[in-house]
């Protein structure tokens, strides 16, 4: 008799996570060798977590939120470059290649509020010929740095010096600072001519022959060259305050440059003088303060501090205590790693937008692929609990709930859309025994506050069910999931200081286009607007995937933004009315806003059709980077239970942002641990790499 030795893996839950550690493991040539079964426990009837989409009458798509990919997301896009040509789908078809499924987006609009008055601050950023995947090489933060030293200078030679006007009659400061600058370069550029230029020219230029030299030297910057660029940036400082910014309050263009130059010379300023290079643990140790406090204590004018643009950037990833729009937190390390990467790193363009929906685009085609390489999927199998082995030391038992019996041996979870496999936004209640039940009683199996009654409840045991778990569900379910395992104080703080936040989101369907609203630019990504709404994004490349009769709708336009509110009991069954009620009043509201400010010719007979959503779910909460908390990520690897394994945007990443990307390099690292390769085999970005040039 033949001893069968491979293990079995459960996966719980369907999101990113879940599903990149599943591709990974399944990628390796030997993970037949180890997994005798893969098998994944969704509840409900469709993948995705927060990243769900489905189709509704007119197959329009409705989402969870906002999805667009950044440019910098190697790992993601990777997984995609590899999962689509499994489909074989013909030359021609709906989304046939992952080049068909993304697309391009590189105009994005900060909607800033000068002097009581909306403008549109419009930046086009340039594409590049890089493809985002396989292969990438995440720059140093070294060379970061020699990156936003390369922007602001011709940010400034381009912008500034049309702006920046020397008085006739110099102030002593202002001549104390040629005379400083002077004998620097007789020390320290020698040969180097200047003098026939303003102070800012010459000053520009010194610094860019400075740090030109240092990048060409073998042995790289020493400290005391970081103070010296630490001077010259300060001399730059000082002149741009000196001569610009008390124009700020009467001149829009001159405060758009201040705050962009003061933003990038202050990131720089504060990353050498917090010896960041030097560190360790790199910018990992500058999220014990918030990246505003960071701003402020490296002197940052206070017009930069509060500056939409910086808004946008705390929209962009909900970075707001308990949704609270007045009480702003983002781990300062984790978002100028963000920063970095998303303007310093993104292949082909800054924003990628999807053809249709995150679930058609991203999680129908992982379906299949995986399908294809044996994965199991046991949809409407909800989890219960986990339990603990006798000595707490290993996962023992995974309680399930069974929502719904499927009739026959699998349930095939698509609609045809046009030719493309899509989630339906309900399940499809013909292949289900209590199929009608749940259309008469309009029941949502996804729903923490459901009132359907289980089918069963179902205990795997380990050693038996399965030897392996990956739990890929959101961090806010761990507290309702996993109560055993909050007696470790490590995930007792993990659970209590890593912050998740409630979202919402509103669609709406239009019969005039951008250009006929009143619109008189490019298709927008925008953020900053109005709290709390304050996303909007076109989606009218959606049209042609969904149903409505031709030339009935000429734009979709997306809105999102943070919402406040806990987690009430789930015995509080009348929870998600009262949520989607607030959420379509908060969306009325901005909605009117919106139109007021930039939609001139907008009227209420426009509207065709909207859609609103409250993600207001343990598993559906925003998982947060706020200040103080990076520390207590656990990594998926190392969860303190030697079968069980993490998987999500909410353990110890690298990026430690909540994202698409974050996610993936998270079940990547869990996905090669598994198959027993190293945790960063093929991972790409993982944290700050090793700085070779840095003293």
């Amino acid at each position: 008799m033949v001893m069968n030795n491979k293990k079995k893996l459960v996966i719980l839950g369907g999101g990113v996570g879940s599903m990149a550690a599943a591709w990974q493991l399944t990628s390796q040539p030997n993970w037949q060798d180890i997994y005798d079964s893969i098998t994944v426990y969704q509840m409900g009837w469709r993948l995705g977590g927060k990243g769900a989409s489905g189709r509704g009458d007119h197959a329009r798509i409705q989402e969870h939120g906002l999805h667009i990919w950044l440019g910098f997301y190697d790992n993601a896009f990777d997984v995609m470059q590899n999962a689509y040509p499994m489909l074989d789908r013909p030359p021609g078809s709906p989304l046939a290649t992952w080049t068909d499924a993304f697309k391009k987006h590189s105009y994005v609009v900060i909607a800033q509020n000068y002097n009581g008055k909306w403008y549109p601050w419009s930046f086009d950023f340039p594409e590049n010929s890089s493809v985002p995947g396989y292969g990438a090489i995440t720059p140093t933060l070294w060379q970061y740095i020699l990156r936003l030293i390369d922007f602001f200078i011709k940010h400034f030679r381009d912008t500034g010096m049309k702006l920046y006007v020397e008085r006739a009659i110099e102030s002593d400061e202002h001549q104390s600072a040629i005379a400083r600058l002077n004998h620097f370069v007789e020390t320290k550029l020698a040969g180097l001519e200047i003098g026939a230029k303003t102070l800012a020219q010459n000053l520009l230029l010194v610094i860019e022959t400075y740090v030109k030299n240092l990048s060409e030297r073998a042995s790289g910057p020493t400290e005391d060259d970081h103070q010296q660029i630490i001077w010259l940036l300060k001399e730059l400082h000082a002149s741009i305050e000196r001569h610009l910014k008390e124009k700020i309050n009467f001149d829009l263009e001159i405060y758009r440059f201040v705050v962009v130059m003061d933003l990038a010379v202050t990131i720089a300023i504060g990353l050498l003088r917090d010896r960041v290079l030097l560190r360790p643990d790199k910018l990992d140790s500058l999220d014990q303060e918030d990246f505003r406090e960071w701003l402020a204590r490296h002197e940052a004018f206070d017009e930069t501090v509060s500056c939409d643009l910086l808004r946008g950037f705390y929209d962009l990833v909900f970075a707001y205590h308990n949704g609270d729009t007045d009480r702003p937190s983002f781990a300062a390390g984790t978002a100028i790693r963000c920063l970095f990467r998303i303007l310093f790193s993104y292949k082909g363009a800054i924003f990628w937008k999807m053809q249709a929906g995150m679930g058609d685009t991203v999680f129908a085609p992982l379906y299949l692929a995986l399908k294809k390489r044996g994965v199991g999927f046991k949809f409407f199998h909800r989890v219960q609990r986990l339990g603990l082995s006798a000595d707490k030391k290993s996962i023992k038992t995974i309680c399930i709930a069974r929502q719904a019996t499927v009739n026959g041996e699998e349930y095939d979870p698509f609609v045809r859309v046009n030719d493309l496999d899509c989630w339906p936004a309900t399940p499809n209640y013909c292949q289900l025994q209590e199929g009608q039940a749940l259309q008469d009683q309009n029941i949502d199996l996804e729903s923490f506050y459901t009132t359907w009654k289980d089918v069963e409840e179902i205990t795997l045991q380990s050693e038996t069910d399965f030897d392996d778990v990956v739990f890929g569900i959101s961090l806010a379910s761990v507290p309702y999931l996993c109560r055993e395992l909050l007696t470790d104080p490590k995930w007792q703080a993990m659970a209590n200081k890593v912050e998740t936040t409630r979202t919402m989101a509103f669609q709406v369907w239009m019969n005039k286009n951008l250009q006929e609203l009143g619109w008189n630019d490019e298709s927008p990504i925008m953020d900053a607007f109005v709290e709390p709404m304050d996303t909007w994004a076109d989606m009218s490349q959606l049209i042609g995937s969904e149903n409505y009769p031709v030339g009935e709708v000429k734009n979709i336009s997306y809105f999102c933004g943070p919402m406040q509110g806990g987690i009430p009991p789930h015995s509080e069954t009348e929870t998600p009315e009262r949520a989607l009620q607030l959420v379509t009043d908060i969306s009325q509201n901005s909605f009117k806003k919106y139109a007021e400010a930039w939609w001139p010719q907008f009227d209420e007979h426009c509207v065709v059709d909207r859609f609103y959503r409250a993600n207001i779910d343990p598993s559906e909460r925003y998982v947060q980077s706020t200040k103080g908390s990076t520390q207590y990520r656990l990594p998926g690897y190392q969860s303190g239970f030697s079968n069980l394994y993490l998987a999500g945007d909410w353990t110890l990443n690298g990026l430690n942002a909540g994202c698409v990307e974050a996610a993936t390099i998270s079940g990547k690292i869990v996905g090669n641990v598994l198959s027993g390769n190293p945790p960063l085999k093929d991972v790409w970005g993982y944290g700050d790499p090793a700085d070779d040039l840095a003293p």
